[in-house]
């Protein structure tokens, strides 16, 4: 019998790997230098209301989703930070947070449905 490739299980490890590899990377090259960039004009907000480990995934979302729709008196603040955010970005940190947000989301999705399959008994 020849031996079975769980490609699904591989594709995870990747993925987790990305992950691992994306996050102290955009944390480095992407949440610190534009961190930087806003309190040297006093404009930011986001680390103020945002704690150390959740900051990085805070600043991918403000850098890859425009917020701006969604802007109502209750949120008003918290919209106005993330388009600092977003206006301070470069193309690289552009591209960089997408490696980390198509990794991290590939590897839940994949992990999920996984699961679900396992659990009713697809494979």
């Amino acid at each position: 019998m020849e031996p079975q490739i769980y490609w699904y299980e591989l594709l995870f490890m990747g993925l987790l790997v990305s992950m691992m590899v994306a996050y102290p990377t955009v944390a480095l090259f992407v949440t610190r230098p534009i961190q930087r960039k806003l309190r040297q004009t006093q404009q930011d907000y986001l680390s103020d209301w945002v704690k150390w480990p959740f900051q990085t995934i805070f600043y991918t979302l403000a850098v890859l989703v425009s917020f701006t729709r969604w802007r109502h008196e209750n949120n008003r603040h918290l919209v106005d930070a993330d388009e600092l955010v977003r206006q301070a970005a470069t193309p690289v940190q552009w591209w960089l947070s997408l490696w980390l947000a198509v990794s991290t989301c590939g590897m839940a999705i994949l992990g999920l449905s996984m699961a679900a399959l396992d659990y009713i008994s697809v494979w």
